[in-house]
């Protein structure tokens, strides 16, 4: 573009300077010889010849042209001298040519003869110009002046001396010779005054075209080597040298310190092809763009006739090429007009370190390119990008290495950049605090807008597939991806709310299978959006270990919403939904909202509760996980009404479940918590063989904290009832279990009903106060040796029941039954007392009527004999339950004494019936709620 401008206007200035001296000279030559002739004929007392001055008029007069003298001078030897000369056409008033001096030696053997055969001329100080008539300006511009040149004539060629003149601002100097070409027939009816009067205007207007383009040259040189030629006059090896030149068209550039070589034809109608050879120091382009150490080689078509150069091919390399802050080294380009301004090339280089080659077509009317390119691309380019782009591109995306393929640069008109496209395959990528092993991306980059449809990265075992789009104005942004990723490998794209999550979270065995969708405002982490599926083995979730857990999660800062939440461990599972939320400045905790259908071990739960879930969950102990329906909110110390906490809890087990360490079986429950009142209504569940249900409540803080429960115990083994109480009495005073005493192994077929309702001290056990009843069945609930080792005999005589009832009042420390009734087929005893919980004392008084319910006639007589007296026995009982020991408050005590003498001793001896169960009492009034308290358990 540049470069054939320069072409074009060099040769215009070789031609014309050629042509106008070559023309000019040879009729001044032929002509002025005569003139001087008759000049020195006049002046220096030699008279000029007849017949050269007669045919110097003629020739003149031929071509129209008027000349005047100052002085010349003539010898017989054929020298001439004309000073003073100018030469004007009969249209235009101004000389058109002016010499300071013309000297000629004219062969004198051809004088003789009449023939005016020129040997050498000489002409100085002579100039050229356009007269006013053909100017732009309106006044007569000088084109040639301060010309110099001696002419040597040898048959057919003419040889250039010397030559030195000013063309156009342009120092001129040529050498050489060239040859007379016969010139074209001129038309019949065309004169040779006319031909001049013709072509003279249109020369004029191409040397002031010329002269217009050459001012842009500074401090230029032109050499011409002129080589004779039959067919053009001359081949003219042309030189020009000039400190810079400035070219508005086809593209506004400037050159520095160049130099142009090239060879044209001097004259000739027909197209030639030439070539252009250009070396520069430096060469300044559009876009800020500046060469330097350009050599370039210029293949085109010349046509003489209109002084034009059609370039067709450029061959250029630079040392360096820099625009708009990009730069480029071992630059080698193949330029191609299609045609100019239109421009197609092809460019190797290494661009800022990468070696890059470049398809481009430019349009220099339109100010428009397309470059397409592959190659290695540094990461230097992104710095005069993100100029451009006015954003810190390195800030969000760099690279170590970047290959790219099948890359599109489009420039709009004007050159504003519109669009770039590329297929990349990076390593190392930083992508704003991420950092990547390697990816490979789809790449589409516009003004305000990057976009990568296709996108794959690597960090360490975590990989995704997806797109990513930006808004380079609003920094708003949006990925797609699909694949493995540990979440917290991706922490520097978010604030503190996202490690603070997702620290709770470890995946050691591999990242989890996830597919994510990502949105926000980088450089405000407030404005971010998370949608995430998740699925994955082996995590640990706030210490908790699973097997699976697969999960679908809305993400904003301080807040995650698992839409969707499922987890297994063994044969349990877990399914449901929960919600995070934390204090937006602070990050810390404010709510955990969890709703789960779990049959997981609740172990594992509390652990993902964390602290509120542990101090409730451990309340609790399943041989086998329960199914549980969970629906909680936890609100931590961040929450806007501080640290509270509401719970609902449904749990149905089977087998083996303790409560506070309280051992029952086949539970199920609802409980509601609410800080710390806890509620469990209902409650149904297996003790010592039997149905329990009942509710209970815990409520109050700390020293104050209160238990209060309503159960009622049905068909329950006596002995089985007894030996868990017993190891739970021995687990909670961290004593070692006893083995199974006399008294649990004896009552192993006694049926027990119980019903009781109490409220106490949550911390206390013996701080309950209450009521109850309890009913109890079987061939083994007493046997009582009345006549001590005389019923061994009379068997009629051992006291035997088999049910027995009791009403009673819990009061402390105290257990006090108000009714105690047994029965049997041969006796009955009514009964009350206390039992103290804490010493585990019997004190209890009952009456004792024998054979009272027999149906035997043996029986019945002798109960008819002893009645009067067994209304009297009344027996106290004292000791414990294992060993208890009994004695007649009154009665015929002397008589059992005579009939079994050393067998009874009272108050010391041991126990004629069995150990007596805790009786039964009435229903208990109800209590307000139920709870999940170890003290309900002990009473």
């Amino acid at each position: 573009m540049s470069i054939s401008k320069i072409i074009a206007g060099t040769w215009k200035a070789s031609v014309a300077a050629i042509g106008s001296f070559v023309l000019w000279t040879v009729w001044l030559a032929l002509g002025l010889l005569l003139v001087l002739q008759l000049y020195v004929a006049g002046k220096n007392e030699l008279a000029l010849p007849d017949f050269l001055r007669a045919r110097f008029e003629r020739q003149l007069a031929d071509a129209g042209i008027r000349a005047t003298f100052a002085r010349t001078s003539f010898d017989p030897t054929g020298r001439v001298l004309v000073e003073g000369a100018s030469f004007s056409l009969p249209e235009y008033p101004e000389p058109v040519i002016v010499a300071r001096a013309v000297y000629a030696q004219l062969d004198p053997w051809a004088l003789i003869v009449g023939r005016v055969e020129p040997r050498e001329i000489r002409i100085t100080g002579a100039s050229a110009a356009v007269p006013a008539m053909l100017s732009p300006s309106g006044r007569a511009e000088e084109i040639v002046r301060d010309l110099d040149v001696t002419l040597a004539f040898a048959g057919k060629q003419v040889g250039i001396t010397q030559l030195s003149a000013r063309l156009a601002g342009i120092t001129l100097v040529a050498r050489g010779a060239l040859q007379f070409v016969p010139a074209a027939k001129p038309k019949p009816e065309e004169s040779l005054a006319e031909r001049i009067s013709t072509r003279f205007p249109v020369l004029c207007r191409e040397a002031t075209a010329l002269t217009a383009q050459l001012e842009a040259l500074e401090a230029p040189r032109l050499t011409l080597e002129l080589e004779p030629s039959d067919t053009h006059g001359a081949i003219v090896a042309a030189e020009l040298v000039a400190r810079s030149f400035a070219l508005a068209t086809p593209v506004v550039a400037t050159i520095h310190d160049f130099q142009i070589r090239t060879q044209l034809p001097l004259f000739g109608e027909t197209p030639t092809v030439s070539r252009l050879e250009l070396v520069a120091a430096e060469l300044r382009l559009p876009l800020e763009a500046e060469a330097r150490g350009v050599r370039a080689v210029i293949s085109g078509r010349f046509r003489p006739g209109g002084l034009q150069f059609d370039p067709h091919e450029v061959q250029i390399s630079a040392d360096r090429v820099a625009a708009s802050g990009f730069f480029a080294t071992a630059v080698s380009a193949e330029l191609a007009p299609q045609p100019l301004p239109k421009l197609s090339a092809t460019l190797v280089a290494d661009v800022m370190g990468g070696a890059l080659a470049v398809r481009a077509n430019a349009d220099f009317a339109e100010h428009s390119a397309t470059l397409r390119f592959d190659g290695t691309v540094s990461p230097q380019l992104l710095d005069p990008i993100g100029a451009r782009l006015h954003v810190d591109v390195k800030q969000y995306f760099n690279f170590a290495a970047l290959d790219c393929t099948g890359g599109e640069a489009r420039l709009a008109p004007g050159w504003k950049f519109e669009k770039l496209t590329a297929r990349a395959t990076l390593q190392e990528i930083q992508a704003y605090h991420v950092t990547m092993e390697e990816g490979r991306a789809t790449i589409e980059l516009a003004p305000g807008r990057f976009y990568s449809p296709d996108a794959y990265a690597r960090i360490g075992a975590n990989f995704a597939r997806g797109s990513y789009e930006q808004d380079l104005h609003t920094h708003r942004y949006r990925f797609l991806l699909d694949g493995r990723l540990r979440p917290l490998d991706i922490a520097g794209w978010f604030h503190d709310w996202w490690p603070n999550f997702f620290h709770q979270l470890e995946f050691p065995a591999a990242p989890p299978l996830a597919s994510v969708d990502v949105s926000g405002v980088w450089r405000d982490g407030r404005q971010s959006a998370v949608f995430v599926f998740a699925d994955t083995e082996k995590p640990v979730i706030r210490g908790a270990e699973f097997d699976r857990v697969r999960t679908r999660l809305f993400i904003r800062p301080a807040f995650f919403d698992g839409h969707e939440i499922f987890a297994a461990r063994g044969d349990g599972a877990a399914r449901g939904t929960f919600a995070y939320l934390a204090d937006p400045a602070t990050h810390a905790w404010r709510t955990l909202e969890l709703k789960l259908d779990s049959t997981l071990d609740l172990a594992l739960a509390a652990k993902i509760v964390g602290a509120p879930g542990e101090k409730l969950f451990n309340t609790f102990q399943f041989a086998q996980p329960p199914a549980v329906k969970f629906d909680g909110t936890f609100d931590g110390p961040a929450a806007p009404g501080g640290a509270h906490q509401t719970l609902q809890l449904e749990v149905h087990s089977r087998g083996e479940f303790r409560f506070h360490g309280f051992p029952l079986e086949d539970t199920s429950f609802r409980a509601s918590v609410r800080d710390a009142e806890i509620v469990v209504d209902p409650l149904d569940t297996r003790f010592a063989g039997g149905v329990a249900s009942g509710r209970a409540k815990v409520w109050g803080p700390g020293a104050d904290r209160r238990v209060g429960f309503d159960l009622a115990l049905k068909d329950a083994s006596l002995g089985q009832a007894a030996a868990a109480l017993q190891r739970y009495t021995a687990e909670q005073n961290h004593r070692p279990v006893a083995s199974p005493g006399k008294f649990v192994q004896e009552k192993a077929n006694v049926r027990i009903d119980l019903a009781a309702s109490a409220e106490g001290s949550y911390a206390s056990a013996l701080s309950f106060q209450g009521t109850g009843n309890a009913t109890l069945t079987g061939a083994e609930i007493g046997e009582v040796p009345l006549l001590g080792s005389l019923s061994e005999l009379l068997k009629f005589t051992a006291l035997r029941f088999t049910s027995a009832r009791a009403n009673f009042r819990l009061a402390g420390p105290r257990l006090e039954f108000t009714e105690v009734a047994l029965r049997g087929a041969n006796s009955a005893i009514d009964a009350h007392g206390d039992y103290a919980l804490d010493r585990h004392e019997l004190d209890f008084k009952a009456k004792i009527f024998p054979f009272q319910e027999s149906g035997n006639l043996i029986k019945s007589v002798v109960g008819a004999v002893l009645s009067p007296i067994s209304n009297v026995f009344e027996v106290k009982l004292s000791g414990s339950l294992e060993k208890p020991q009994w004695a007649f408050v009154i009665g015929p005590t002397n008589l059992i004494h005579s009939l079994a003498p050393g067998e009874i001793e009272p108050a010391k001896s041991e126990p004629a019936t069995p150990e007596v169960a805790p009786p039964t009492a009435a229903p208990a009034p109800p209590v307000e709620s139920a709870a999940e308290t170890t003290p309900a358990a002990k009473t």
